[in-house]
């Protein structure tokens, strides 16, 4: 499509505004994500060359039904971003206003007894090539990727992003890059993990850049991830009425860790800021959300001191 028509102008302006994002330190991989079907509806359906109008933008979100309320909160917050820099460059495209905001819908995490996760594991340790697409390794990678989220609590988009670099197998130190609002960390992983990594490693490719890459060389994306976790979660026998989510499982790391670590005496209130650096939380207050997943008698043992917090057990989803 030329770069005088408007999808041709958005295409080019999403490079630029990608560009510029990547030279302030910022992430860009969600406004691609988030603007390129956009972006492909525009050049299909709207071939002038005038300026981005709210038709334009009505049209497209009664043409593309987003799943819930927050993904299309994310959709118009990437447009807005994207626009406004078209606006600092000069032109009269339209910018989303507040017409556009929806409000924050907080997710409720499905809570997963330990049948369904030993059920909903072996599930997906028995998902294979031939119902994944050639270019994947089902068998060796998604037993490492789903045991990073439930036994190191990391975020779904966290260990396809792994440099194989940032995995050091000998320490079990896992260098995190750039995660949620551009925080690096450092964890370590328990010995069977780092032995399962340290598997996985010795059957792939010795010269990938990615600590997981599929046979093509390229990083694994988490909408193929999705796509094998709804097979894995619908074989498992899993209730779908609950709207399990690979994010649950970091949730269930955090909230069994709190468990255990009350069942053995052990004093949650000096634990909680290790648990917080470990899973990358800014704020202290990010992780007494779990506090309120865990069952009514350890949500009031005194081994926890609200007051202390100045906070309740009731707060907002942890991300």
């Amino acid at each position: 499509m030329s770069e005088t028509t408007l999808g041709g102008r958005l295409r080019d302006a999403l490079a630029r505004y990608s560009s510029w994002r990547e030279s302030v330190g910022y992430a860009t991989d969600t406004y691609r994500y988030m603007l390129g079907p956009f972006v492909d509806y525009v050049d299909g359906e709207w071939p002038g060359d005038g300026p981005l109008t709210p038709d334009v933008v009505d049209g497209w979100l009664a043409h593309h039904r987003y799943p819930s309320a927050n993904t299309q909160a994310s959709f118009v917050a990437c447009l807005r971003g994207l626009c406004r820099f078209l606006r600092f460059e000069g032109s009269e495209d339209f910018v989303p206003d507040e017409r556009y905001t929806l409000p924050h819908v907080p997710f409720h995490p499905y809570l997963f007894t330990d049948d369904e996760l030993r059920a909903l594991f072996l599930a997906i340790d028995s998902q294979v090539g031939r119902t994944c697409g050639k270019r994947y390794l089902p068998e060796l990678v998604l037993p490492v990727w789903t045991r990073l989220l439930y036994c190191c609590g990391m975020r779904p988009q966290e260990p396809p992003s792994l440099l194989r670099a940032d995995v050091d197998l000998e320490t079990g130190d896992v260098y995190i890059r750039q995660s949620k609002r551009h925080k690096d960390r450092h964890i370590m992983v328990s010995d069977d993990m780092r032995g399962l990594m340290g598997r996985y490693d010795a059957l792939s490719a010795r010269d990938r850049t990615m600590f997981l890459e599929d046979l093509d060389g390229r990083p694994y994306k988490t909408e193929w991830y999705e796509a094998v976790w709804r097979r894995a979660v619908a074989a498992s026998g899993v209730d779908w009425r609950g709207k399990p989510r690979p994010y649950d499982l970091r949730h269930a790391f955090c909230s069994r860790n709190l468990v255990r670590w009350m069942d053995e005496g052990r004093d949650a209130m000096e634990l909680l800021p290790a648990l917080s650096a470990y899973v990358g939380h800014s704020e202290l207050t990010s992780t007494l959300y779990y506090i309120h997943l865990l069952p009514e008698r350890l949500r009031n043992s005194p081994g926890l001191d609200w007051a202390s917090l100045s906070v309740g057990p009731d707060w907002g989803v942890a991300r």
